[in-house]
């Protein structure tokens, strides 16, 4: 095999990482909208919101990404922490979850600079 080929397990991963890393705008969107439906007194966007910010720290490490997994853990933390208090969200506690979805897109943002663009050699 050649020595400047990439192993056909890592090019796959790299792949899987690349397509990762393209459907994050729709992961924060995802965050987003569940947060704003939080805003309507929506009755299941908690619930929504807490499992976007779970799968996305499960998912994060599983591609690589610690800080995708970090910062979603700490969102998915806020989120339990409110729904255990059994209250209405008040103003701080929206600006708090809105932070830990901005932070989350900041680590796909950071991931994307730090994610080599071709396939690996």
């Amino acid at each position: 095999m050649d020595g400047d080929a990439p192993e056909p397990l890592e090019a796959a991963m790299h792949a899987l990482r690349a397509e990762y890393l393209a459907d994050s705008p729709e992961r924060v969107r995802e965050l987003s909208a569940a947060l704003g439906r939080l805003r309507t007194k929506d009755a299941t966007a908690l619930a929504d919101l807490q499992r976007y910010f779970h799968r996305l720290a499960g998912s994060g490490g599983s591609y690589g990404f610690p800080l995708v997994t970090d910062r979603s853990r700490a969102g998915e933390h806020a989120v339990a922490r409110l729904a255990s208090e059994g209250r209405t969200p008040e103003r701080e506690d929206f600006a708090a979850l809105e932070r830990h979805v901005l932070e989350v897109a900041d680590a796909f943002r950071e991931a994307q600079r730090t994610f080599a663009g071709g396939p690996p050699s």
